[in-house]
């Protein structure tokens, strides 16, 4: 008796099947990784933006407890309220750019030192993220978006806000270059990168007294 003869494609069917089974289950596990960083990353984004707008709206409170306390006022007239508003301008800004802004901008400094030197050690690159950020971002960027920001959520008028930046801008950047060249290279330098914007936003906290003052 003749054997009867299998189709050639019968032999393949199963393995095509189990190929492909297998590759849905890659894809959906690559899809729930994905996922996965996207909340790990989300969630990082709002610890980051509410760890900073706490310590932009504390470094005001202590700013304006401490303008009300050396006021020098004539016995007759009461000291000034708490300006909530301010405060509110405040600690908003700072968590959205702080919080915000900052995240994506420290991640493009180590590819600019990696573009400018070869293997930079960590030292090189706090030293250029350090630089960047105090003579272009800082000057450029973060502080007339500081003045304008807060002048918008205060409710001043445009020419109100660009008078601000105009007469504190100088002053600003001057305050700048002197607290965060040093602190910033240590932050650059020794910091994994996780954690820089939140350490940036403890130290914004002094800072943010000074700006609060100044502005």
């Amino acid at each position: 008796r003749v054997p009867a003869r299998r189709h050639p494609t019968a032999a393949i069917l199963p393995q095509a099947r189990h190929t492909s089974s297998s590759h849905r289950r890659r894809a959906a596990t690559r899809r729930t990784t994905i996922s996965m960083l996207r909340a790990s990353r989300l969630r990082s984004l709002a610890r980051d933006i509410s760890f900073a707008g706490v310590a932009g709206g504390s470094a005001d409170f202590v700013c304006q407890r401490l303008e009300s306390g050396l006021a020098v006022l004539p016995p007759d007239e009461a000291a000034p309220s708490f300006d909530w508003r301010r405060s509110f301008a405040f600690s908003t800004f700072t968590g959205l750019y702080i919080g915000g802004v900052c995240t994506p901008l420290y991640s493009l400094y180590p590819r600019i030192a990696a573009s400018l030197f070869r293997s930079p050690s960590p030292n090189v690159s706090g030293a250029v993220a350090t630089l960047c950020d105090n003579f272009v971002h800082v000057p450029f960027l973060y502080l007339p978006a500081f003045y304008l920001g807060t002048g918008a959520l205060r409710g001043e008028s445009s020419a109100e806000m660009a008078d601000g930046l105009c007469r504190n801008w100088a002053m600003s950047v001057a305050s700048c270059l002197s607290f965060w060249l040093p602190a910033q290279f240590v932050i650059f330098s020794m910091v994994p990168a996780a954690y820089r914007v939140r350490c940036v936003a403890s130290c914004d906290f002094v800072w943010n007294v000074a700006l609060s003052f100044i502005a």
